[in-house]
Parts: structure tokens; C-alpha cells; sequence
């Protein structure tokens, strides 16, 4: 098959980007002619086989989606006419905007990959106005949760909606040996993320008294607001910050626990890798993604949205318990093997096959 994804951008070192580098990796790697169309110009955080293409519809790093518009639809519609793909994989809902004007009357599939939770709205006129176009005319809909399956059925009345998790992307020959006071978080460093809500609650840690310490990797505009904030909650002693990296399994390893402070998520890719190197979680339980990884009280704890206090208790509690803290790592491993690559693209590649 001719396959191709659409996505704003390939240059952040988010799970959307590193998932979408993985399953594209993996089509081609299949016999598949695959290429990731882009919006705007941009150099691939992550690796990509060099039999999988990367083209920009436009020539800037940094586009205005609304100003650019109408020509960008016209350049991928151009694109498809020329090329005929067999699918068109939309990496986010938001992408059916571009894409469903772009193949009108063209006899190419188009598959709607969600990667929010579908109750989250980047926008509130388009993001609602994408999931009911893409429930309507796209030829199957996608989503990382069971939770989200339910609300495209139930709200938008898709009538071809499939779960497809997020597969561990990384290489696991190893885990965490437990031996580092580390704690890790990792992402973008924006609102969604909740790395605010993090510090708060580190300040509420008394491991922080027995050498523990947070270490934040990630970048985004909340960068310079969350470093004033290390300085006036007067962490900057047992808190670092660290721009992303492409060697991850490192970092899982030299931690012994894993936090995530979001707000909101669909699937975060970041939780099922830590649990496949063994890190125990505390996590928010916010709507879709943590309850659909960790299962509380056995590899982690997941604590109520926003409850810093509760947040704090926990990382404290599991810290200066050796013995749970190895249960939980050993019981993380176990859990995240329903994550791994191979059944994941079997339901990709089913998925394909029947369109």
C-alpha cells in the first residue's frame, strides 16, 4: 500500500511524533510506501527509516495554519492527485480539515487517528467541528482509549470507531535497578503537562529531607515560568530541568520512580514506557490515559485530578517502602507487555487490510 500520514510537524520529541516515527517505521519496514506529510517544514526529532519520506507542504519552520490554509489544502490536494495514495493516516482530528477538502471526489481512504482525550478541545469552534466531520466522512476513526471509543460513538455517533493503544516505542533489554533517589517526569513543559502542579506538590514531599530528587525533562513555552517557580519555592537544591533527549532508556534507568502531573491526556506514551523499564507510578487520574495504564494500588497509585497533597503522600509513602517499590516495578513490566509493538501493529495492519 501507498500510505500516507498528515501531521502539523515532526520536530517536537512528544509521544505524538515518536509514535507516529514508530508506526511509520515499522508500515515500511512491512513492504508499505509510506510518507509523513507535514505542514510546515521541519527536521524529524526522531529517526525515521530512510525508505520513509518526510514532505513539507510548506517552505517555513513556522506556519500561521489559519493565514496558510487554503493554499496548503490546495498543495496537499495537488499532492494526492498526483501521488494516489491508497490511505491518508490524519495524525490527530485536527488534520481532517486539510485532508477532507484535499481528497474530495479522490478514491482515497482516510483513517482519523486521535490522540486527545475527545472531550479536550485545542479550539472550541474547530476541535468539535473535526471529530463530527471525521465521525461522518472519514473511513475509520481511532483512538487510544475505550473511554474515547464511547464518546465518538455516544456524542459524535461514529459508526467506525477503533481502540489501538500506543505501543512502547523503546528498546527494553533492561530495567531500573531501583538503586536511584530519582524522581522523573517527562514532557512538554505547557499547561496540559501540569509541571506546576508538580513542583507545588514536591514541596509537599518530605523525601526531598532523605536526598531525593525531581528531575523534569522537556521544553515549551512554560519553560522560563516553571524555573522561576523552582526559585521562589525555593527547590532548586532537589529540582533540575533538562532540555529532551533522544536516549530516554538512560534516563528510565538511572530513576526509581516515575511521576506524571497532567492535567489531561489521551494515552501518554511516556507512562507505558517507564512501567516497560520497571519504574512505578503516581499519577493524576485525569479522565483518559493514567486508569488506562496504571492499575492503582499494584504498579502505581493513581491519586484524585489536581489533589497535591494526596500527590505528595503517595510519592512519600511509596519512597520509604523498598519492598512495595519493587512489587510495583516488577508488577509495571508485567502490565506494560500488553503495550508492546508487535500485537499493536497486527491491529494496524488488520485495520489497513479491511478498509
Amino acid at each position: 500500500m501507498k500510505i500516507f500520514f498528515l501531521i502539523k510537524s515532526l520536530e517536537s520529541a512528544g509521544g505524538t511524533e515518536r509514535v507516529t516515527t514508530v508506526i511509520a517505521n515499522e508500515l515500511s519496514r512491512e513492504g508499505n510506501e509510506v510518507s509523513i506529510i507535514c505542514l510546515q517544514k521541519c527536521v524529524p526529532f526522531f529517526k525515521l527509516r530512510e525508505t520513509v519520506n518526510v514532505i513539507p507542504l510548506n517552505n517555513k519552520e513556522s506556519i500561521n495554519i489559519y493565514k496558510t490554509y487554503l493554499p496548503t489544502v490546495w498543495r496537499l490536494r495537488q499532492l494526492l492527485k498526483r501521488e494516489k495514495p491508497n490511505c491518508i493516516i490524519d495524525v490527530c482530528s485536527a488534520m481532517s480539515l486539510w485532508s477532507l477538502p484535499a481528497k474530495f471526489a479522490l478514491d482515497i481512504k482516510l483513517i482519523s487517528w486521535e490522540h486527545f482525550n475527545a472531550h479536550v478541545n485545542w479550539n472550541p469552534i474547530t476541535s468539535p467541528l473535526a471529530r463530527k466531520l471525521v465521525s461522518k466522512f472519514a473511513d475509520h476513526v481511532v483512538v487510544l482509549t475505550e473511554t474515547d471509543r464511547e464518546v465518538y460513538q455516544n456524542e459524535y455517533k461514529a459508526q467506525r470507531v477503533t481502540c489501538i493503544v500506543n505501543p512502547i516505542t523503546i528498546e527494553k533489554k533492561q530495567t531500573t535497578t531501583l538503586s536511584s533517589k530519582k524522581v522523573l517526569a517527562v514532557g512538554r513543559l505547557e499547561d496540559q503537562k501540569g509541571f506546576d502542579l508538580l513542583l507545588q506538590t514536591w514541596k509537599l514531599c518530605n523525601c526531598v529531607n532523605l536526598g531525593w530528587k525531581l528531575e523534569i525533562i522537556g521544553s515549551g513555552s512554560k519553560e522560563s515560568e516553571l524555573k522561576s517557580m523552582i526559585t521562589s519555592l525555593n527547590l532548586h537544591d532537589s529540582v533540575t530541568m533538562r532540555e529532551p533527549v533522544t536516549d530516554m532508556v538512560s534516563e528510565y534507568l538511572n530513576a526509581s520512580l516515575y511521576v506524571l502531573s497532567s492535567r489531561f491526556e489521551g494515552l501518554p506514551l511516556v507512562l507505558i514506557e517507564a512501567m516497560s523499564m520497571g519504574l512505578p507510578i503516581v499519577s493524576f487520574d485525569c479522565e483518559t490515559g493514567p486508569r488506562d495504564i496504571v492499575k492503582d494500588g499494584e504498579n502505581g497509585f493513581l491519586v484524585p485530578p489536581m489533589d497535591i497533597k494526596a500527590f505528595a503522600e503517595k510519592i512519600d509513602f511509596l519512597v520509604s517502602s523498598p519492598n512495595l517499590l519493587k512489587s510495583f516495578s516488577e508488577n509495571a513490566v508485567r502490565y506494560s507487555m500488553r503495550f508492546d509493538l508487535a500485537p499493536v501493529m497486527e491491529e494496524w495492519k488488520l485495520l489497513l487490510k479491511d478498509l
